[in-house]
């Protein structure tokens, strides 16, 4: 089958990034021919990436290229990208906006079908305001946000349009599923972002013993992107509790620090140092996928603030490393995958008081046994063979 995957832009390794260049090799594996396709791609971004970046494309040939001129162009540009997907057999497109929009314009000029991916409904159009000035962290989301905010009629029925005539939808959680069929009116199946297994996993301790003996004891673990919506602070405010009973405990915090987040970090450092705690929290910037599953095996305790997360891929890479996740309670993504007092806790959202007790009450678990069970529970959940199986039998059906 010849498959074009579809995305706004490729500029991070986020979530949604990492399950679409995962579905890249994964199809390419079971022989298909795949390629992705964005609106913008930051070549120096593939290049230093692990990922097969020879197969990534842009639908917007311009002369100057942007992140946000070419996004914000792919949408009346349409009709003349669609030529390029002319002869593939089926369209996969991930998020909402210019992917799914150039899914339902290739339908209408080349009569291709497309399987729309949601990660979560435009968050510039169904979340809060407080929300969506959170979600505005850089120029493009800024831009973004402004024109929404002038013209939320268009937006919004370009992408009910979208997601409506979609020849099979797809969502990255029950949480989403509930959002989509509220909003769009349509059920979803739920297909889960898949780990790699064969990498997360336990490791020997003789391998994470010169990373335990860099860091104090216990060591909690945090990953993902440092941008306001995370809500970070609150991780850092429930160290002032934790400190208490583990005055050496280790913080540590891994993810990309730019130009773009770091006012935001400044202000988290600020807040750990009013709190007396920011000796206790280690900025470890971005991390290879090797010495991140170091991390998540040398850790006592992975602990995610972030609330109403769609998914939330760092529990589950914990949980496959053998180590304990703390999350809300908030009936989003994180807590369809975290079992409670099992393969971690869920604290009441957003009590940073029982956040804390709980990432306490996770470093007395018995760590055996949960590497014992967690592994197992995320590869007969979250695998890439679940994901590729739930995803290859939605193609078959269009």
């Amino acid at each position: 089958m010849k498959v074009s995957i579809l995305y706004s832009h490729l500029t991070e390794l986020g979530g949604a990034e990492n399950v679409i260049l995962t579905e890249l090799k994964l199809l390419r594996r079971n022989d298909h021919q795949v390629k992705c396709y964005f609106s913008y791609v930051d070549e120096h971004l593939t290049q230093k990436s692990e990922n097969p970046h020879h197969f990534i494309e842009t639908y917007l040939s311009l002369p100057i290229q942007s992140e946000l001129v070419n996004i914000l162009l792919s949408v009346p540009f349409a009709p003349f990208s669609a030529n390029m997907f002319k002869g593939s057999d089926v369209l996969i497109c991930h998020g909402c906006g210019p992917a799914v929009w150039m899914g339902f314009i290739s339908k209408k000029i080349n009569g291709t079908k497309y399987l729309s991916y949601i990660h979560s409904p435009p968050r510039f159009l169904y979340l809060s305001t407080q929300q969506r000035k959170l979600w505005r962290f850089n120029r493009t989301r800024t831009f973004i946000y402004a024109f929404n905010n002038m013209c939320w009629p268009l937006f919004k029925t370009l992408d009910y349009q979208s997601v409506t005539n979609s020849d099979g939808i797809l969502a990255n959680s029950i949480f989403t599923a509930r959002r989509v069929k509220a909003i769009y009116g349509v059920r979803p199946k739920v297909c889960y972002p898949s780990i790699d297994t064969n990498t997360f996993r336990p490791q020997e301790e003789t391998k994470t013993k010169e990373i335990r003996s860099k860091f104090g004891w216990p060591l909690i673990l945090s990953t993902g992107r440092i941008v306001a919506i995370k809500r970070w602070e609150w991780l850092i405010k429930t160290m002032s509790y934790i400190i208490k009973t583990y005055p050496h405990v280790t913080l540590a915090i891994t993810g990309k620090i730019s130009k773009e987040n770091m006012k935001y970090i400044q202000q988290l450092v600020q807040t750990a140092k009013s709190l007396g705690v920011h000796k206790n929290v280690k900025w470890l910037g971005f991390q290879s996928t090797d010495d991140l599953v170091k991390l998540y095996n040398a850790a006592d305790v992975y602990a995610y603030s972030a609330p109403l997360e769609d998914f939330g891929l760092g529990p589950v890479e914990a949980m496959s490393c053998g180590t304990p996740a703390v999350v809300w309670n908030d009936g989003a993504g994180p807590c369809e995958t975290v079992i409670d007092g099992k393969t971690g806790f869920k604290a009441d959202p957003y009590d940073l008081g029982d956040f804390a007790e709980k990432v306490m009450k996770t470093i007395d678990l018995d760590k055996r046994t949960l590497r014992d069970f967690a592994p197992g529970y995320v590869n007969q959940n979250f695998s890439s063979q679940k994901h590729l199986e739930i995803l290859e039998g939605e193609l078959k059906k269009l």
